[in-house]
Formats: structure tokens, C-alpha cells, sequence
């Protein structure tokens, strides 16, 4: 694999498997807000996680791409030939690996200052949610 479908196969796997859509969106927003809100049950939490909309999706592929470029000037390429074997273990550790570089602080800095980017788009609260399911520390003062 050239360097470019190296590129193309870690955004397009894990465009696949982050897109914020469906049943699997459900059940993580639910999980989280279940840490966070413990008290409240089943029900309510399937409620709230049904209100809040899901990111832009420009976000989301702004941030995979970051973690492709970064991963490309890091990581060796035979390192990123094992990635993108299109294994299960391979597809597992790419995708773990960009969960680690999204929990970075630089990241978490990022990700945080694009949500409140939106502010013209969505109302405070939805900005609020967002920042708060992404990290809890960053929800404005």
C-alpha cells in the first residue's frame, strides 16, 4: 500500500466506525450519561442521549484527519502497514489508537474549542452537552 491508501484506509475505517449514527451512538451516550447521572434510569437516559444531536460531521472528519497526518509523521511504516491489514486485531488496534490520541490533552484542548465554535449554529445547551460528553472539564465557565 502506497502512503496515500494507507492515509485513505485509517480515515475511511474509522469514518466507518465513529460516525455518530444509529443504534451503537445510542447505547455510548447512554453509557456515558449513566457515569455521569447515575440516579437517573434506563428510560430518562435513552430520553436525554435521543435530544442531543449528533456533531457535525466536518468535526468529526477534521479530527480523523488530524490523527491520520499525525499517525503518518509519528509511526513507521512498517507499523503502518500492520495497521492496515484489515484484520480484526489490526482494525481493533487502529481504532484504539485513535481513541488514545483523541484523550490526548492537545486533543482534548481541540476538540473543546471546535464544539465552541458552533455557538452560532446550536443553542448554549446543546454546546454545553457536547463539551460536557466530551470532557466534563471543559464545559464553559
Amino acid at each position: 500500500m502506497t502512503e496515500q491508501e494507507q492515509r485513505n484506509y485509517i480515515t475511511e475505517y474509522i469514518c466507518a466506525h465513529i460516525s455518530g449514527k444509529g443504534e451503537r451512538r445510542d447505547e455510548a451516550l447512554r453509557a456515558v450519561l449513566g457515569i455521569s447521572i447515575p440516579h437517573l434510569d434506563d428510560e430518562a437516559l435513552a430520553d436525554i442521549a435521543a435530544k442531543i444531536p449528533e456533531l457535525p460531521a466536518s468535526l468529526y472528519s477534521k479530527w480523523i484527519n488530524m490523527f491520520a497526518d499525525r499517525l503518518l509523521e509519528t509511526v513507521s511504516s512498517e507499523q503502518i502497514t500492520d495497521l492496515c491489514q484489515g484484520t480484526p486485531e489490526s482494525d481493533a488496534s487502529l481504532l484504539l489508537v485513535y481513541a488514545m490520541f483523541m484523550e490526548s490533552a492537545r486533543m482534548e484542548q481541540v476538540a473543546a474549542e471546535d464544539i465552541r465554535t458552533l455557538d452560532a449554529d446550536y443553542p448554549p445547551e446543546i454546546i454545553d452537552a457536547w463539551l460536557v460528553l466530551h470532557r466534563p472539564s471543559a464545559v464553559r465557565q
